[in-house]
């Protein structure tokens, strides 16, 4: 009863931080992105909570469970995209959306490269809009993995006709939803601030407790050696070797890196910074963060490994951190520890959904449609299209338990498609108009269609098809870097004129 009460506790928070936020919404600017009214704490925490999800408190520590310690190659890639877009992206893009007045990623790139046609607009806001309702239903797919595990006969009510899982789904959908159309913007960036500090307090008490009751860091050790997967759970090279070791474990890695500049979710966060000169204060909180938290997650999922008495396979590798948690910690601190896993689901889920709203309200709308809702109207507006999302989500969630390769799917997807615009547009002159629209026709297709597209070349026969299992293996790498060189060779051959990246 004490995780229900702590919970419940938690939940009715985030609802205050909605309502409290909902004064500061006095028209469409405030909604979508708060008036730029960010300071360095709240921008860095909150990009930060909104980026990891559901994957950092769930997916993470599942992949550290059954693979061990050649995830930390991923941990560095994740590591080195935070670096990039704090230190490279964020004051060169917080400038060109102040100077063009973009309140979304959309507004930016069409400002930036001066397209009239509203070709790129309509091409990012499909992006966005596709790959969004996979990411927001992976996330309720964690908030449904965590209640099952936390609640099931926890609760005076039971499982009724409704699982604990699609119980946790629905929960979660209705605060977020509720908090998030109230408060808009600033609601999100509030309360993933406080998300924040959850979940990376988790990451390290968890690991701590596990290490405490196992008696030691040698005694830890020396458990997750007995209780491995195999001989090479413990290994940097997961017993690979070559281009195995190459490609399928330090390059597929590091590939998650070049994901971070393609997520609108979390560099919207660099646009709505009030002063530009604390951009660098907030690029050293979210880097310290990061690595805290990142690497906190993935000791989760090893002293699982050692600590937990069932083998857990499959998608019940998902359980490994809220079993850990309440195996280890006293109920109130296990209610909290459960609390940030579903505080890691909630932080990305309502930045999404903010940045689908904005998509929605203020590219097609008013943008493209040339609608002019007043303030209020232009609020009011934007929450009816925040419970529309919801609803999506949770219907794309209902019958899907799969978070991290969902959320796989839908950050290639985002980064493929808008990343090297992103990236190209905010530190590259000569970027043009018509690279970037054929580079993120490329980049999204090649993501979609990568199946097919490597039966081909397996078809093809010889060194091609031999090199296939490599490219399965660092597909985000592929994509991206397909658009990224599509854009800088058309935009060698085809410059911009005179008006463009101005």
């Amino acid at each position: 009863m004490t995780l229900a009460i702590v919970f419940g506790i938690y939940l009715a928070a985030m609802a205050g931080v909605g309502l409290y936020c909902s004064r500061f919404n006095k028209n469409l600017d405030d909604f979508v992105l708060g008036g730029r009214k960010l300071g360095p704490w709240v921008a860095a925490f909150s990009a930060q909570a909104s980026d990891f999800s559901g994957w950092l408190l769930i997916a993470l520590p599942a992949a550290a469970y059954a693979g061990g310690f050649s995830m930390v190659w991923t941990c560095i890639g994740c590591s080195l995209g935070v670096m990039f877009n704090w230190m490279v992206l964020a004051p060169r893009l917080h400038k060109y959306s102040v100077a063009g007045n973009a309140l979304t990623i959309p507004d930016f790139l069409e400002t930036r490269f001066n397209d009239r046609t509203r070709i790129i607009r309509v091409l990012s806001v499909l992006t966005i809009l596709v790959f969004y309702v996979v990411y927001i239903s992976a996330q309720f797919n964690a908030a449904g993995d965590v209640f099952r595990t936390a609640f099931a006969g926890r609760v005076p009510w039971g499982e009724t006709n409704i699982t604990f899982y699609h119980q946790g789904l629905l929960i979660g959908a209705v605060i977020i939803l509720g908090y998030t159309a109230v408060g808009g913007f600033m609601a999100v960036c509030w309360t993933d601030f406080v998300q924040a500090i959850l979940m990376v307090s988790a990451v390290v008490v968890v690991p701590i407790f596990a290490v405490l009751k196992l008696g030691g860091f040698s005694e830890a050790w020396a458990a997750m050696v007995e209780h491995a997967s195999s001989d090479m759970f413990l290994a940097l090279d997961n017993g690979q070797a070559g281009t195995a070791f190459t490609f399928g474990v330090v390059l597929s890695g590091l590939a998650w890196g070049v994901g971070y500049p393609g997520q609108p979710h979390i560099v919207a966060r660099y646009m709505a910074i009030e002063d530009p000169r604390k951009i660098a204060k907030s690029s050293f909180i979210a880097i310290v963060w990061s690595l805290i938290a990142l690497y906190g997650s993935l000791f989760v999922g090893l002293t699982a490994r050692a600590v937990l008495d069932v083998e857990l396979v499959g998608k019940d590798q998902n359980m490994a951190m809220p079993l850990l948690a309440l195996e280890l910690l006293p109920e109130v601190l296990a209610a909290l520890v459960l609390s940030a896993g579903v505080a890691a689901m909630m932080s990305t889920v309502d930045s999404q959904i903010i940045v689908a709203v904005s998509a929605v309200v203020s590219d097609i709308y008013v943008k493209l449609l040339g609608g002019h809702p007043s303030g209020r109207t232009a609020v009011w507006l934007s929450r009816l299209v925040v419970v529309a999302f919801g609803v999506a989500g949770v219907w794309a969630a209902w019958k899907s338990e799969k978070v991290f390769d969902t959320v796989l799917n839908a950050w290639g997807g985002l980064a493929a498609g808008l990343g090297p615009a992103i990236v190209l547009g905010s530190i590259w002159r000569r970027a043009s108009r018509s690279g970037v629209i054929v580079g993120m026709i490329a980049g999204v297709l090649m993501t979609q269609f990568w199946n097919q597209i490597m039966d081909g070349v397996t078809r093809l026969g010889g060194s091609l098809a031999n090199a296939v299992p490599h490219l399965n293996s660092i597909q985000l790498l592929v994509c991206v870097g397909v658009n990224l060189g599509i854009v800088v060779i058309i935009s060698l051959f085809v410059p911009s004129t005179e008006t463009e990246g101005q």
